[in-house]
């Protein structure tokens, strides 16, 4: 059993913050993955 439809309203209402493992029930019951990057911040000054 998935996260309720009540709780899925909530997240696209921005009222719920997922946790990762959430994200990652919701990426494989709609065939997609979850990436998560890190990124160096971009430190040239113009």
């Amino acid at each position: 059993m998935g996260p309720s439809q009540a709780y899925i309203a909530r997240l696209e209402g921005g009222k719920k913050k997922p946790s990762t493992r959430t994200l990652n029930r919701i990426a494989k019951a709609t065939r997609h993955r979850v990436v998560i990057n890190f990124e160096p911040l971009d430190t040239q000054q113009t």
